[in-house]
């Protein structure tokens, strides 16, 4: 093989490395977007309410794509039974803080329409002297832009 034989060669292999590494890039940011953006859910700032009580159940959804599975709270106050909406599965098992039933929790957040039935999209969640919070005073959610950090 002569020299340019191998200068060809090896600008093949480096275009094809190149390729593979633009196409890894765009389907790592497409996930990461996906993460982002498939779980919706409305918030409207002007529905705002605070409630306390008890945790009935804790729910995980069963939706089929882990970027829209969610995990929601069944909480019982002293006027009614109703269903919190924390966040995205992914993120919220990256997090400190669980949920247990018959845990006594403070529930900030928007009450909306999700599927037909009433329920509160949870801006925050405060249990004892611990507070997780899960979207800013616009609804927009914390998880946007979220990225998990190596522990130093």
């Amino acid at each position: 093989m002569n020299t340019q034989e191998a200068i060809k060669n090896m600008k093949l292999v480096g275009g094809g490395l190149a390729l593979l590494s633009v196409a890894g890039v765009a389907y790592a940011v497409r996930r990461g977007l996906n993460h982002r953006r498939m779980y919706q859910r409305p918030f409207d700032p002007k529905t705002m309410d605070e409630l306390t009580g008890k945790v009935l159940e804790v729910v995980h959804s069963n939706e089929q794509k882990d970027e829209i599975r969610g995990v929601y709270l069944d909480i019982q106050t002293p006027d009614e039974e109703v269903t919190v909406d924390l966040g995205p599965t992914w993120f919220l098992n990256h997090q400190d803080r669980k949920f247990k039933v018959g845990q006594k929790v403070e529930i900030i957040g928007s009450r909306v329409k999700f599927n037909g039935q009433e329920s509160i999209t949870a801006a925050s969640v405060i249990s004892g002297n611990q507070e997780l919070k899960l979207r800013d005073e616009q609804g927009t959610p914390y998880w946007h832009g979220w990225r998990k950090r190596g522990k130093s």
